[in-house]
């Protein structure tokens, strides 16, 4: 049993090193935002949301302590003009992951403080089916093209 035991627990370990939380059959990988110049009123977050489920979801809402306001947005590349839109929803269909990068959707926050290089912050992601999932968002470099993760 004791075995048992330190084995749940290194695996606890290995989960919240990898910046993995899960809800359900949602699981958020990667969480991870660009560190903020001071005086900036946006900051940009990224993640990589995974559905193991049978149906899809969507994420529908998103909050946390360092934003007044977060948003849904997208950006897209159209006849070479990068163009941004806001989304209402974000849909992740099952059985897919889906990723928010710097090029595409993404979390666009209004923020409340400076957000500095290699410190955290966190993040609640509101989904349609599965629920409220906290998570933990690493800060990056102020032009952090990736979460450094190596994966």
């Amino acid at each position: 049993m004791k075995y048992l035991i330190a084995a749940v627990a290194v695996l606890m370990g290995v989960s919240a090193c990898a910046g993995t939380e899960a809800l359900g059959t949602i699981v958020v990988e990667r969480a991870w935002a660009r560190a903020s110049p001071k005086g900036a009123v946006n900051g940009i977050c990224f993640l990589t949301v995974v559905n193991n489920g049978p149906e899809s979801d969507r994420l529908i809402g998103a909050s946390s302590p360092v934003a007044d306001n977060i948003q849904f947005h997208e950006m897209k590349m159209e006849d070479g003009i990068s163009k941004m839109r806001q989304l209402d929803t974000i849909e992740v269909l099952s059985g897919t992951s889906l990723k928010l990068k710097p090029d595409g959707i993404h979390l666009m926050m209004r923020i409340k403080q400076q957000l500095q290089q290699r410190k955290t912050f966190p993040l609640t992601l509101n989904f349609q089916k599965a629920g409220k999932l906290d998570v933990t968002v690493n800060i990056g470099s102020v032009g952090a093209m990736d979460d450094m993760s190596g994966k």
